[in-house]
Order: structure tokens, then sequence, then C-alpha cells
């Protein structure tokens, strides 16, 4: 509590216990049945929160919420909320809630695959993560509950925090307004109390906010993704798509003898274009990884190209010498030579601050190429595209289509 803020004069906390749970006094994870009647009663959903598609919460790096609403907490009778979640992705914002974004905010999210909250007001600065693994592309179900002076989440029907004593009157101020924001921080991420990635390739579907007499507005969905689509665990490109690493934000080469390794795993590959590629914005094709007719091509500025027949599943091997790279899947391996060192060798790339991994097509490539990679590696570390320097928007960043034609199109 800050120094001369009478709890009497502050309605923060019970505002935001609206929707969130902080920990238990033990700090412990507590894992009980919810009361069948707090069940059942979460269950009797309206016809038109059962009806509405699945929403997708990620718009993309730099992405506008995918939808906000807001609630005068004045009139609030129901105090709970719930909906469903499915994911593959560990860690990024579930939703974002304040009445001031200075100092009464809140954010449900998850990282490393259980949930997490993070919380600023004038009583309690915190986060606690706690609950099982959500993580696995099944449908889970979240609930967030004020009973009393308690409040409770829930996970599949089961309590995983509560909290006693924690609540009070509601704000008697004029008009108190709560925002609420699905997939994404209303304030930079720099403001966390811990750094969080909060992009989160997921979908959340049957869910149903705190009051809805109380709900003032609400903005029309927004997601770029449908959730329809059959996924499995990956990052799919779909046409035209690509993300860029700085190679100073990546594993760096081994030096002596000077060494690199690039591996990854394809899942489904249709089309021609690029896969990958080690260059800089002035020249983004030093050295390349191209699709072709089920192929992939590897070739430099320094000449003709070299090529193995795709094989899907199996992890594709690229291991960089000063003056060889080697190209290998499984027990097949061909080698393309390198031009003697010199300024534009592949080791400068490495010395300069504009040297850059892409992945996919390249800035103002027409590439046909669409394809899931299982993963990605660099130097036996893998690499995560939500870190990327910059990415296209239609990027499946933890997901992919059960086929490539599934992915096609992107729009909800």
């Amino acid at each position: 509590m800050e120094s001369g803020d009478p709890p009497a004069t502050w309605h923060g906390l019970p505002l935001l216990l609206l929707l969130l749970l902080p920990p238990s006094h033990e700090g412990r994870t507590v894992r009980h049945t919810l009361p069948r009647q707090v069940q059942e009663q979460d269950r009797a959903l309206s016809p038109r929160t059962q009806d509405r598609p699945a929403l997708h919460l990620s718009n993309g790096p730099g992405q506008e919420p995918v939808t906000i609403m807001t609630f005068n907490l004045t009139k609030i009778i129901k105090t709970s909320s719930s909906f469903e979640f499915r994911t593959w992705d560990p860690e990024g914002v579930i939703f974002y809630g304040d009445t001031n974004p200075e100092d009464d905010w809140f954010v449900l999210g998850l990282r490393d695959g259980r949930p997490e909250i993070q919380l600023h007001n004038h009583w309690a600065q915190l986060t606690v993560g706690a609950g099982p693994r959500l993580d696995d592309g099944r449908w889970h179900q979240m609930e967030v509950k004020i009973l009393g002076d308690s409040v409770m989440l829930g996970v599949d029907g089961e309590e995983v925090l509560h909290l006693r004593q924690v609540s009070g009157p509601l704000a008697s101020k004029p008009q108190p307004i709560m925002r609420i924001a699905l997939g994404v921080l209303l304030f930079p991420a720099s403001k966390l109390r811990l750094p969080l990635v909060p992009t989160l390739d997921g979908c959340l579907h049957r869910d149903d906010w705190l009051d809805q007499q109380a709900q003032t507005s609400a903005s029309v969905p927004t997601s770029l993704r449908s959730c329809a689509v059959e996924s499995q665990p990956g990052i799919f490109f779909p046409p035209g798509t690509g993300a860029e690493f700085s190679l100073q934000d990546i594993p760096r080469p081994h030096e002596e003898p000077w060494a690199f390794s690039l591996d990854l795993r394809l899942q489904l590959a249709a089309g021609s274009g690029h896969l990958l590629a080690l260059g800089s914005p002035e020249n983004p094709s030093w050295l390349s990884l191209q699709l072709q007719d089920q192929k992939v091509v590897l070739s430099s500025v320094s000449g003709p190209g070299l090529g193995l027949p795709l094989v899907l599943g199996i992890t594709l091997q690229l291991k960089l010498t000063v003056s060889r790279v080697v190209l290998s899947q499984g027990t097949k391996k061909e080698i393309l030579a390198l031009p003697p060192m010199g300024p534009g060798s592949l080791l400068n790339l490495w010395a300069q601050t504009q040297g850059r991994l892409f992945l996919g097509a390249l800035p103002g490539e027409a590439s046909s190429a669409s394809f899931c990679l299982d993963g990605l590696w660099a130097q036996g570390q893998r690499l995560d595209v939500d870190r990327a320097l910059s990415r296209s928007q239609d990027i499946w960043a933890h997901s992919c289509p059960q086929s490539p034609g599934n992915g096609t199109d992107t729009t909800h």
C-alpha cells in the first residue's frame, strides 16, 4: 500500500477483482472443485454468447485490440466472467483490463503455458502464475468470480486460485468505467511488471463478460484469423508472408573455427519461393534456401545452386563454415562452395548491424510458397517468431493448419 492512500478512499481493487484472481496467501496452487451451483450458473450462457463465432486473439505484431468492451461498474450485479480458450502458444496476453492505465490495471496471460496474472494498483503490485499448462491445442474453460469477500479462478471446473478477504464496497465515483481488451495491452509492454511477449496465437469463444446490462460499449471484433480451421503446433507462413531477425539478436556463430548452423523441420510445404535467406536489407539473399517443386534449392550470390528432394517431417540442416555450406536431410547431403573471404563474404554479415536472417518471402518478393515449420533452430536454440525484428501480420506464430490449403484464407 502506498503511504497516504487510506483504503476507504480507493476502490480500484474490488473493480479488478470482478475479473481477476490474485494468488492464495500461501502462494501455492489450490486445486478444488468449484461449487456445483457456481458451475451450473456459469454454464447457463445466453444463446447469443453460445452462437458467436470464436475470436482469434492476435492481429499480429503492433496489433490493434481484437475488441474492447467498457462497463459501468455502478450498474454491475453479476460479478463473474467465463470463456473457453484454445492455444498452442506458451506466452501472451489473453485479456487486459483497467479503470486507469496509470495506477489500476491488470493482465491475464500465459507464461510457459500456465496462467499468469499481473496487476498494479494502490493496494497491490504483483505477478503470479498458477494452474495447469493450457498450450496443448485443446479447449479449456476459464472462470473468474467474486463471492462475498473471496475471488476464485477456475480452469476446467477446478479451482486453481483462491484469495479470501480481498473484496470491499464498489466504487462510489460517478460513472466508474472499466475497459477490457482481448488479446492486447492498452499500454506499452514496457510497463508490465515482468516482461511478456503480448501477442498470443489463440482462440476464445463462449465468452460471457461481467454483467451485460452494465456494458456501455463494445468495438466490432477485428480478428484477422478464423478459428474454424483445425490446427497443429508450428509456425505457418501463408504465401507472400515473411519475418526478419537481426543476426545480433540470435545465437552467435562459433569463432574458432568459425561455424554457424540452422535447422528447420517442415510439416507442410506448397508452391515456390524463399524458405530462408541470410543477407542485409540491401542484399537480402546473399545465401538462400528456396522451395521449388517439392525440392529445396540452396544458392549464393556467387554462382548456381544445388538441391535436395524435400522430405516432410525430417530436419533440414544448414552448416556454414568459412569456405562452404553443407545442406543435409537424413542421409542425403549437398555441399555448396563459398567465395574467398572479402568485404562481401558471409562472415561480414555478423560484423555489421544490418545483418539479417529472413524467413519466408523476401521484401517485395511475389512468393507462392506456403509452409509450416515444426521448429526452427539457430546454433541449436529454438527461435521464436514473436521475437522477430519484424514479421507479416498473417503469419501464424504458434500454429499451422492441417493442410496448406486451409491456411490460405486468414480472414475471419
